[in-house]
């Protein structure tokens, strides 16, 4: 099984003093190489470094991306043609139903359908209607 970590595991996971328990725990009990992050992870991650005006606080967060970076680098999955795809029919299905996702979470929640990932985030509620298999490590009881 390969999962697709959204921003808020991999912030929890990297820049966090004191990580939650179940998140660590849950990331230790998965093998590596089934770690993967979205394009999209990366650039939120980017975004939120250049939005931190302290050059305190902004220095360990960009360490941080130039980990996540080296750690997952044969493992960040591009928005190619099938996740713009599901990305397509994920926005058309979402807005006939008169609801959405905004797109960073859309295209991310597209990459995991049209993979066939399990995406792992706390925002479970939020991406439900996404369709794609979800899991949240904040409950993990390994």
């Amino acid at each position: 099984m390969i999962y697709l970590l959204d921003t808020n595991v991999v912030a929890e996971l990297t820049t966090r003093p004191k990580p939650a328990a179940p998140v660590v725990a849950w990331a230790r009990s998965v093998p590596a190489p089934a770690l993967h992050l979205s394009v999209i992870t990366v650039a939120e991650i980017e975004a939120g470094i250049q939005d931190t005006q302290d050059p305190v606080r902004r220095s360990p967060f960009g360490q941080a991306l130039e980990d996540i970076r080296d750690q997952y680098r044969d493992r960040i999955a591009a928005i190619g043609e099938r996740e713009s795809v599901a990305y397509l029919a994920l926005h058309r299905r979402l807005k006939s139903a008169g609801t959405g996702i905004d797109p960073p979470d859309a295209l991310i929640a597209a990459t995991a359908l049209a993979n066939g990932w399990t995406l792992v985030s706390r925002n479970i509620k939020h991406l439900a209607r996404s369709g794609a298999l979800l899991l949240n490590p904040w409950e993990y009881e390994g």
